[in-house]
């Protein structure tokens, strides 16, 4: 047994005009196709089907046989759900309506995806997002697998897949509020490595941390893992350790009460890159166009807050808190 087919939906096209008209040279006109070539295509689909459809009247045109008229019914309807797929296909691939499957890298989501989801609903009302909040790695899983078109990641966790850029984000450390070490101006990451360092327990975070500390040619300090930001945030105004971090807070207090505070870093350190990625060989369709705008427009959407990021492909310099909703922590380590 084999899946392939060997005729094709044109041979049943030009069969079931030839069938209705009764006439293969005046079918031929209606199709915009030979005569010769219309009667070829009917001949090799009678050889692919294994019956013969047509009675061959020459000058008085054609007539079905009575497997031709059994399967007359069987094309047509045929016919039908493939044009059905088509304009179907064609709705999905020019309209804004509809499901679309999107991935938030967990740290992002609680601070972006409200506001992406208000920001979507008010231009797009028949857009219907579909959210999977997950680590880096089992994003791009999401993305090769087609359970998601996009996921908002950064640049450094998109691995192989096509990266559509946002925004640049310096990285900057968070300290307790009361550590003195907060209080003398700009570190090095030297300086913080007599410490622990707190980070999200994700394996392509941590990866991400150990280079930053090899590049700038400083021992990776020991590691206090979570699974939480907020979480994350307490630990370290609790005087566990100090957290590298992307994105400003807007503000200062932890959920228990405790306060942290933003420390800006000496060195060549690069920015991490904010945007969404997509596998390099898909198209993407109009949903993901228009939820990109959206994500777009939600990262600048926020008051200007201490500390700056760039607009990726604007050329011009805007504060960290436009780049994205208000309390985002986007965490390092």
């Amino acid at each position: 047994m084999t899946d392939r087919l060997g005729f094709s939906l044109t041979q049943l096209r030009y069969f079931v005009v030839s069938a209705e008209i009764g006439n293969i040279s005046e079918a031929a006109e209606k199709l915009c196709a030979s005569q010769s070539t219309v009667s070829s295509a009917i001949m090799r689909l009678e050889r692919q089907l294994g019956v013969q459809l047509l009675l061959r009247h020459h000058a008085r045109g054609v007539s079905l046989t009575p497997s031709g008229r059994h399967l007359l019914r069987e094309a047509r309807a045929l016919l039908g759900q493939a044009s059905s797929l088509k304009a179907q296909g064609d709705a999905l691939a020019g309209d804004t309506a509809g499901q679309l499957d999107v991935g938030f890298f967990f740290p992002i989501a609680p601070f972006l995806l409200p506001l992406v989801h208000r920001l979507a609903g008010e231009r797009h009302g028949a857009l219907k997002l579909n959210l999977h909040e997950a680590s880096a790695d089992r994003l791009l899983e999401f993305l090769r697998d087609g359970r998601c078109e996009l996921a908002v990641t950064y640049d450094f966790l998109a691995g192989d897949a096509r990266f559509h850029p946002l925004v640049d984000l310096p990285v900057h450390a968070l300290l307790a509020d009361d550590d003195p070490l907060g209080l003398v101006g700009p570190l090095s990451l030297d300086e913080l490595a007599g410490r622990p360092l707190v980070a999200l327990n994700a394996p392509s975070v941590l990866r991400h941390a150990e280079r930053m500390f090899s590049r700038a040619g400083v021992r990776m300090p020991r590691v206090v893992t979570t699974t939480s930001i907020e979480t994350l945030r307490g630990l370290v105004a609790a005087g566990a350790g100090f957290a590298l971090m992307y994105q400003r807070g807007l503000t200062a207090t932890t959920l228990d009460g405790g306060r942290v505070r933003e420390v800006e870093l000496l060195g060549d350190l690069p920015p991490a890159t904010l945007g969404a990625a997509m596998m390099p060989d898909l198209a993407m369709s109009s949903r993901g166009r228009a939820f990109l705008d959206v994500l777009r427009s939600a990262v600048g959407a926020r008051p200007a807050q201490v500390g700056t990021g760039r607009q990726v492909g604007t050329g011009r310099q805007v504060s960290a808190g436009r780049q994205v909703s208000a309390g985002q922590q986007v965490v390092v380590g």
